[in-house]
């Protein structure tokens, strides 16, 4: 195991911990809008970031199609220094997924990310 595969882990304070629990993320008025994501960011309430994803059957009917989705948002998320910004972030999609538009999908979550960190650095 790596020495900083700690430090980049996704540990049970980095989730959301009993389903229903982000609600107030997503009627929250802060949100980052790119062609296939939306992430919607409020100020967390302890000092590490936490991360939901909403992905539905409706959007991504393939079951494996929808984990390799999961699997990719964890994964920016997990490496990106928005993971110590504080902010609780919800991330879903905007439209039905094909499964050839996920490099497309992974280069466009990770400047969500970086819209909502440089607009938290100000």
């Amino acid at each position: 195991m790596p020495r900083n595969a700690r430090k980049e882990g996704f540990s049970r304070r980095h989730r959301f911990a009993e389903q229903g629990s982000f609600s107030p993320v997503l009627r929250g008025s802060r949100k980052v809008k790119g062609s296939l994501a939306v992430v919607h960011a409020v100020a967390a309430s302890s000092q590490t970031s936490r991360l939901g994803i909403a992905v539905t059957r409706r959007l991504v009917p393939r079951s494996t199609d929808r984990n390799s989705v999961k699997r990719l948002i964890r994964e920016a998320f997990r490496r990106h220094p928005l993971k110590k910004a504080a902010l609780d972030c919800v991330v879903s999609l905007r439209e039905r997924f094909d499964a050839a538009s996920l490099p497309a999908l992974r280069s466009e979550i990770g400047s969500l990310f970086d819209c909502l960190s440089n607009a938290d650095s100000r």
